[in-house]
């Protein structure tokens, strides 16, 4: 912790802070990148859910496109060897000089969402496509060649 500056070890307790004491992180771990000079934790919200490395950044910091597609890897070379679980994101702690804390998520490619099969089967049993009444229908057919909408009535209210 003694190789980078005192605004990142700011910066890196703010975010330790907030995850694990405010939004109670059952899990995270802090470690030191001598590479890049980062500080990173990699830590779980909860005991079911998977591992993310979090990155806590200043907002002067500039990254390249190379070097966020790259942060996942760069990330996973700093990790102890007995770490062997695959990490599939980077939470990004981006931090405001009056420590303002905003969350960008990085994966790669789309992540995989599944349903729970009781909420697959309510959707299922329900119609996707609501039914209309003919008289609903005959209405707009109506008003469309009766010319009812027209526009260049310049007394026309549109609410």
């Amino acid at each position: 912790m003694n190789l980078c500056n005192p605004k990142q070890k700011a910066f890196a307790q703010r975010v330790y802070f907030d995850l694990k004491i405010c939004r109670k992180w059952s899990k995270l771990n802090v470690y030191f990148d001598e590479t890049n000079k980062w500080i990173f934790f990699l830590g779980k919200q909860s005991d079911d859910q998977p591992l993310v490395f979090v990155l806590p950044m200043s907002c002067d910091e500039q990254l390249s496109v190379d070097d966020l597609f790259n942060l996942k890897s760069k990330l996973s070379l700093a990790l102890p060897s007995d770490i062997t679980e695959n990490i599939e994101s980077v939470l990004m702690a981006i931090i405001a000089n009056d420590f303002t804390l905003g969350y960008f998520n990085f994966t790669l490619g789309l992540p995989i969402v599944t349903m729970p099969e009781i909420l697959q089967s309510e959707i299922s049993s329900k119609p996707s496509v609501s039914i209309i009444d003919n008289e609903f229908t005959d209405e707009i057919k109506n008003e469309i060649t009766d010319d009812r909408w027209t526009t260049t009535n310049t007394n026309t209210t549109w609410d």
